[in-house]
């Protein structure tokens, strides 16, 4: 023998049922896609201002190393520059490191002949470009970040890619003079 609520909800499912004006019902599948979709977007924009934010902060970081001598003076490789940096990425959010990660160094005899522009060759990030060259004392220096973000927002991909694969280019890049440091005999 069925309950009083049981009856209850067979006679609110019933009513529902036999209800032929589904307005709001179809307005809310108009609505509802989009906006959860619009939603979807805002994050991700969020979640990469904040991953741009991040490289710029461990680009700076890695900058002021080179600045004061401590990756020439200790003898740090390119890796192990670019596990540095990605320690500092980590510290605030979890992003993959490897093959998206790139450190570019470069020296210049002017500060006028230093290029920030990102090596794109024909929309495709060619990190066959980068060096790895930090300098000695007194040396103009430019030390660039680059981090591949894939973009997961269908639609948005295309709006918010700059390199193939559907892919967003975060860069960062400090240009200065290194401080002269004490050189080793």
């Amino acid at each position: 023998m069925p309950g009083a609520a049981q009856t209850r909800r067979q006679s609110l499912f019933g009513r529902f049922v036999r209800r032929n004006d589904g307005a709001t019902a179809v307005e809310f599948g108009v609505v509802a896609l989009p906006f959860f979709w619009l939603m979807t977007a805002l994050g991700e924009i969020a979640v990469m201002s904040m991953a741009q934010t991040n490289l710029n902060l461990a680009m700076a970081e890695m900058g002021r190393m080179v600045r004061t001598g401590q990756v020439q003076l200790t003898g740090m490789s390119q890796a192990e520059v670019e596990d540095e940096v990605c320690n500092s990425l980590r510290d605030v959010m979890p992003l993959e490191c490897d093959d998206r990660l790139y450190i570019d160094i470069e020296t210049f005899d002017a500060f006028s002949d230093v290029n920030i522009d990102p090596p794109i060759n024909n929309g495709e990030f060619d990190d066959d470009e980068l060096t790895f060259d930090p300098g000695t004392p007194n040396d103009i220096v430019l030390v660039r970040g680059y981090y591949r973000w894939e973009v997961i927002t269908p639609f948005f991909a295309s709006i918010f890619s700059n390199v193939g694969s559907g892919d967003r280019l975060l860069t960062s890049a400090f240009a200065f003079r290194n401080e002269p440091w004490p050189v080793e005999p």
